[in-house]
């Protein structure tokens, strides 16, 4: 399965957005936490593998703010440092 070799840190596509693993969920196999960039809002939220892609886990909702948790820190600065930086 893909998800054995996604480790925190790690940039990932789920659709058009570009997102960074901040955890692979041991328990749930095939599921991650991701933040990533909304309108310049770091959004966490939880993804999961479909078929061939990553897909979010609750389509049509908005995660946390992901700046309101220390856990999440190190991943909002490596996001908004760019994927490409």
């Amino acid at each position: 399965m893909v998800t054995d070799k996604i480790q925190p840190d790690d940039w990932i596509r789920l659709g058009n957005r570009d997102a960074v693993v901040c955890n692979v969920y041991e328990n749930r196999p095939g599921f991650i936490e991701v933040v990533y960039l909304d309108r310049e809002r770091a959004i966490n939220e939880d993804a999961h593998w479909i078929d061939d892609h990553w897909e979010f886990v609750h389509q049509g909702s908005s995660g946390g703010y992901a700046d309101k948790y220390d856990r999440l820190s190190r991943f909002v600065s490596i996001l908004r440092a760019g994927r490409y930086h």
